[in-house]
């Protein structure tokens, strides 16, 4: 059941147990008598039954499954819940030749399945056990970078954009993987070792790293007379199975650096995993000092009553609809909607994907605080962002050419 979990936090457990009774009932209404259907996980049902001879195939029984989660809401204490599944799809003897193979067969499939953008069908395929095994070939390779230094932080500015002002820098993780090729390695693309991080839990020691590295090396820029804040993002995995605000609070001792020179940025989805415990979590950080904004704004599910409830500081819009703003009308209405909400909480609000002038004229337009975005600067190794400290003059215009 897609995204089960909102209505457990938001509404409570009597009303998640009510929908999942009721969506008991209506699959063993709707499944042949001698299908069984039972309840497999938290927010998971397991159906299994004999393929007909003729005519459906296990890819139409799971549509038939998913339409009859969907035709209509669930009425539960005079609310109306509309619910989505993702389901795995497999067959005996096909994709297994005993029960158990072929449910954890289907249950690969669900990951699929929901990894796909949930409200998903998705068949077994052996591919599935091939992606399995690399990822699993992944952490290890992933743990071996931690421990040999294979792992870098790269920084990209970020621009007052009425000032022009050089006002802090995004810090990004890059992984160089050595290997036998003429070039000695190459990057991998954090979109590829990022979920296996954040699925292992190794994302919080990583993400710890990464945030000592940050406060290190504006602290030394701090020194220089760089007048500059560091941003750093912080894992689902960092916020809610770590002792986050001892750790930060330790960091800041540590580096002697400035609290307000560290913003901390956390998405959306993070946030209303546990609204009660995020709430109190970000009011310890404020508590220290430090600065926190609301990452890929936009993007997740938050309720405005719930933003109004958390100590942020800053918005930033999601790249995709700075990067669509200019050719479509929805998008650029969105990104207006975010600053004059922004504003309206006296929030600050900061375009991220600003790649052209005419994003920055867009965003400027708008009344937007704060750019960043290839238009400036693709992330650079710590050197190269140093040398940019330094030489830059302050003038968005130098860069139009």
């Amino acid at each position: 059941l897609d995204h089960f979990k909102d209505i457990n936090d938001n509404m409570g457990h009597n009303v998640g147990d009510a929908i999942l009774r009721a969506i008991g009932k209506r699959l063993r209404a709707a499944m042949p008598e001698e299908a069984v259907v039972a309840r497999y996980g938290e927010d998971e049902y397991a159906i299994t039954m004999a393929l007909p001879k003729k005519g459906k195939t296990a890819r139409s029984i799971a549509e038939d499954v998913a339409e009859v989660i969907r035709s209509e809401p669930f009425k539960v204490f005079n609310e109306q819940f509309q619910i989505r599944a993702s389901i795995g799809v497999a067959t005996f003897p096909d994709d297994g030749t005993d029960p158990d193979q072929v449910l954890k067969n289907a249950d690969i499939a669900l990951n699929h399945a929901k990894e796909k953008g949930r409200d998903t069908i998705r068949e077994y395929s052996e591919d599935f056990d091939r992606a399995v095994q690399q990822r699993f070939q992944m952490l290890r390779d992933l743990r071996d970078a931690l421990e040999h230094d294979q792992l870098s932080v790269h920084f990209q500015p970020q621009f007052d954009l009425a000032s022009g002002r050089l006002i802090g820098a995004e810090t990004l993780l890059r992984w160089w993987k050595p290997d036998q090729s003429k070039e000695g390695g190459k990057f991998i693309p954090p979109a590829e070792f990022i979920p296996v991080a954040e699925q292992s839990g190794l994302i919080v020691p990583i993400g710890e790293w990464v945030m000592q590295q940050s406060c290190e090396k504006v602290k030394k820029w701090n020194d220089q007379g760089h007048d500059i804040r560091i941003a750093v993002n912080v894992s689902g995995a960092q916020f809610y199975r770590s002792d986050l605000v001892a750790f930060v609070a330790n960091l800041l001792k540590k580096t002697k650096l400035a609290p307000q020179k560290l913003e901390l940025e956390v998405t959306e989805s993070i946030f209303m995993e546990d609204v009660n415990h995020a709430i109190q979590t970000l009011r310890d950080l404020h508590a220290l000092g430090v600065e926190i904004a609301i990452d890929d704004f936009g993007t997740g599910y938050s309720s405005l009553s719930y933003l109004r409830q958390f100590p942020i500081d800053r918005l930033k819009i999601d790249q995709s609809f700075i990067r669509n703003a200019l050719n479509n009308p929805d998008d650029a209405s969105i990104a207006r909607t975010i600053v004059r909400l922004g504003h309206s909480l006296n929030l600050k609000v900061i375009a991220e994907g600003v790649e052209t002038k005419d994003h920055e004229d867009f965003m400027r337009s708008e009344d937007c605080d704060e750019v960043q975005g290839f238009r400036y600067s693709r992330p650079v190794p710590e050197d190269m962002f140093t040398a940019f400290l330094k030489s830059y003059n302050g003038d968005l215009s130098s860069f139009d050419g």
